[in-house]
């Protein structure tokens, strides 16, 4: 059984990078998941293809508003930056080259294509029987990430409930004005 989604990808010689699930696709099917501030980094620096774009501004789009001061104090640029560069490294050649420009900031090059992109979840045919007892082997690649942006939004954005209960409250009175 397969699930299917409609993604965003952004298409490069060595690897598809699919930020709507926060992943990089490479050419014999794997995957290798990414962190929210890694997805949101290379976001960024996808979006910006070809253009230098400033520290300043990328750790901006990197940390957005809806993160918690204390969040962002505990992470560094630098930090998510090198974890990024770990995993785009395949036998010592970075798969999206990331230019570092000196007192200026960050370039990607252009992709080689972006496009909406149907990502397809492969599944289990049934659950095993009994689970063993052997430790979790922790691996870069995975079949897919645990929650979605939007998911993270939803639970954890202070703005993203206020909006929704501004949103009712403007039903509830639509609703009370109508019936006087």
């Amino acid at each position: 059984m397969a699930t299917e989604s409609l993604t965003r990808c952004y298409r490069f010689a060595r690897v598809d990078f699919e930020p709507d699930l926060r992943l990089l696709v490479w050419p014999d099917k794997s995957e290798t998941a990414l962190t929210l501030h890694e997805s949101r980094l290379l976001e960024a620096l996808c979006y910006f293809a070809g253009e230098v774009i400033s520290h300043k501004s990328l750790s901006d789009k990197t940390f957005l508003p809806q993160d918690s001061m204390s969040q962002i104090q505990k992470i560094d640029l630098a930090s998510v930056f090198n974890s990024l560069r770990r995993k785009l490294t395949v036998e010592g050649v970075m798969a999206i080259p990331i230019e570092v420009l000196p007192h200026f900031g960050f370039r990607v090059p252009l992709p080689k294509e972006t496009c909406r992109h149907i990502h397809r979840f492969t599944q289990p045919e049934k659950l095993p029987a009994k689970l063993s007892p052997q430790p979790a082997v922790t691996t870069v690649k995975t079949r897919r990430p645990h929650r979605s942006a939007t998911e993270h939004i939803v639970k954890h954005s202070l703005m993203h409930k206020l909006s929704v209960l501004l949103l009712a409250a403007a039903g509830i009175a639509i609703v009370i004005v109508s019936n006087l």
